[in-house]
């Protein structure tokens, strides 16, 4: 089951009150849990002590992602494109026992799969900003600047608050 499907049928089913408070458990241990965020000074971290309680599950997304993945990724994270994750054969590659730290170009594809996980039992993760956090010069970070300097030029109206 892709992501995309799993929203899907999240739709389909929005008026089953179950799947209602099954993610509802879910998305309200977000503030908990730092609404399920690591930062990559943590990962890099734990790499360095040798911890062995996480995996990195590098979702890249389609052939660039793999090709991205595979000249150059975090230290001994495995490569599953978040489109394919929930596939059986995928979901048997997650270990149950460790937090699943996913991680993409910029940080935004890792979110799709992250409730899902976690509404699976899983202990997933995603770390803040994806790989433009862990490399220099990440060409994805160049462009997430080029998008934070073009909002400056924008006053855009909002509602409240000062005009």
């Amino acid at each position: 089951m892709t992501v995309i499907s799993f929203f899907v049928t999240v739709i389909g089913y929005a008026g089953d009150s179950n799947l209602a408070e099954k993610i509802d458990a879910v998305i309200s241990k977000g503030p908990e849990y730092n609404n399920f965020f690591v930062v990559s000074e943590n990962i890099r971290n734990w790499i360095q002590q040798g911890k062995s309680d996480f995996i990195v599950v590098d979702v890249r997304f389609g052939e660039e992602g793999k090709k991205s993945y595979d000249s150059g990724h975090i230290p001994g994270a495995i490569y599953i494109s978040y489109e394919k994750l929930f596939k059986p054969e995928n979901l048997k590659k997650l270990p149950s026992n460790k937090k699943i730290i996913l991680v993409c170009h910029m940080g935004a594809s890792e979110i799709l799969p992250l409730i899902p996980l976690r509404m699976l039992g899983y202990d997933a993760y995603a770390m803040l900003m994806g790989m433009s956090a862990w490399q220099k010069d990440y060409p994805a970070a160049e462009f997430m600047n080029k998008l934070i300097e073009e909002t400056k030029t924008k006053n855009y109206p909002l509602e409240g608050g000062k005009k």
